[in-house]
């Protein structure tokens, strides 16, 4: 199976940071969002994953906060028991690519 390990783990870690910002979280609620982040999004990737060709499927590998229709946000939400609406940008997109993330505020 391949998707972006590394892309994942560093994406995971830029949102704990930003939502670290505005709340204290526990080192439970940081492990279970950090397994619900992967899990989702590792299995959203697996065929959206070219390392040939890194533009490919970008679009699938895009994450969205306005207004909050993204369903992979509110699936990582719901299951990390974590109200990512009040924790994160109230506009902020993420792509994840090979060896690199993109960020629009």
């Amino acid at each position: 199976m391949t998707y972006p390990k590394k892309e994942l783990h560093v994406a995971c870690n830029y949102l704990l940071r930003l939502m670290k910002a505005h709340v204290q979280l526990s080192n439970e609620q940081i492990n279970l969002f950090k397994r619900t982040f992967h899990d989702i999004l590792a299995k959203r990737f697996v065929n959206h994953w070219f390392p040939a060709t890194p533009n490919r499927g970008s679009a699938y590998r895009c994450l969205q906060t306005k207004h909050w229709k993204d369903p992979i946000l509110k699936s990582i939400a719901e299951r990390s028991c974590l109200p990512l609406h009040r924790y994160l940008p109230a506009i902020f997109t993420m792509w994840i690519g090979k060896f690199f993330l993109s960020f629009l505020f």
